[in-house]
């Protein structure tokens, strides 16, 4: 029987393939990038790296906050 649609059916169904495969890669990715990133923070250059950007945020606040301040946000969060 003849179909009219033909072509278009199975552009749509190249598509759907299309989709699929680009799902199951963008997937392989991101946790090949989840992994890499676990290993490098876990890493000693990585812990390193965190304990000086720390230190440096530490080092360069400006005032630090009152002990009224503190104290108010700590019942805050309490209640």
């Amino acid at each position: 029987m003849f179909d009219p649609l033909k072509k278009e059916k199975a552009k749509v169904q190249q598509a759907k393939i299309n989709a699929e495969l680009a799902k199951k890669y963008s997937q392989r990715q991101f946790e090949k990038a989840k992994y890499s990133s676990k290993s490098f923070i876990s890493s000693p250059t990585g812990i390193a790296g965190m304990f000086v950007a720390g230190s440096i945020n530490g080092a360069t606040s400006d005032v630090p906050k009152p002990i009224s301040s503190v104290v108010v946000s700590l019942l805050l969060k309490l209640f």
